[in-house]
């Protein structure tokens, strides 16, 4: 529920609660599972997405890639806030060129970069309440295979160890979904269920997108970080549950075996 991550009325940037009221800043930490790569994008569509952020131009053989179901249009149990359509095109715009962090420690260098965005349709996570598929930011990055701790970062991932992603956020407004009134005009609380209805706010426009981390645990659901783009999903079971059910991270060809029954 919303409850004490809920926004405020006039807002505040910073880590919940801290800073300017006017652009209030907000984290919506995700859980993930992970993607079918059938629509990925080819080799060549990544590295020239790449190579327009990078200094020099950079080989796919230079670079780990992956990607991750950023957020959606689903309400967010952490935060009481729902991105509306035009909120997750913005998030899209917006979070191109942007910082893979750790943890949201601002104090260390990034991790990655995101260089692609784009919003998809899952049919498989239909929303609760119209039964339509939701939609979702889904977000390329990248980082350098000869950095220090490369090798570690996409070994944790691939492993499942770094499961879980967050998106560190600014926004202006924010309207009742109860009465459809600014947040700072009306008296429904994020949260509190009115006649079998959960109180959430609406969010319209994002201000700034300020950056992306790998998170120890996360609060919206299905969000997914994935593995390189000619990756090929596990098709296998294990104990009732399939092989991608237990990994956010998918495993790159070299790593996949055919799990054991």
């Amino acid at each position: 529920g919303g409850g004490g991550n809920s926004p405020s009325p006039q807002g505040g940037e910073g880590v919940r609660g801290r800073g300017s009221r006017r652009h209030p800043m907000l984290i919506t930490q995700s859980r993930g599972e992970i993607l079918d790569f059938k629509e990925s994008p080819s080799g060549e569509e990544l590295m020239s997405s790449i190579n327009r952020l990078s200094q020099k131009p950079l080989e796919e053989d230079q670079v780990y890639i992956r990607s991750m179901y950023l957020c959606s249009n689903q309400r967010c149990e952490s935060d009481g806030c729902r991105f509306s359509d035009n909120a997750l095109g913005t998030i899209c715009e917006k979070v191109v060129g942007e910082s893979v962090l750790a943890g949201h420690d601002k104090r260390s260098l990034p991790v990655a970069r995101f260089f692609k965005a784009a919003i998809v349709e899952r049919p498989e996570i239909p929303d609760p309440e119209t039964g339509q598929p939701t939609r979702w930011v889904r977000a390329w990055f990248y980082w350098l295979k000869e950095t220090q701790g490369a090798r570690d970062l996409a070994l944790n991932m691939d492993g499942g160890i770094y499961r879980e992603v967050s998106i560190s956020w600014r926004y202006r407004g924010g309207r009742c979904s109860i009465c459809d009134s600014p947040r700072h005009r009306c008296s429904h609380i994020p949260g509190e269920v009115y006649e079998g209805r959960t109180c959430y706010t609406w969010i319209d426009e994002v201000v700034d997108v300020l950056e992306g981390s790998l998170v120890y645990r996360g609060a919206d659901r299905e969000t997914a970080i994935l593995g390189d783009h000619h990756d090929k999903p596990q098709a296998g079971r294990e104990e009732g549950s399939t092989l991608r059910d237990l990994l956010l991270f998918e495993l790159p060809p070299e790593l996949e075996t055919e799990p054991s029954r």
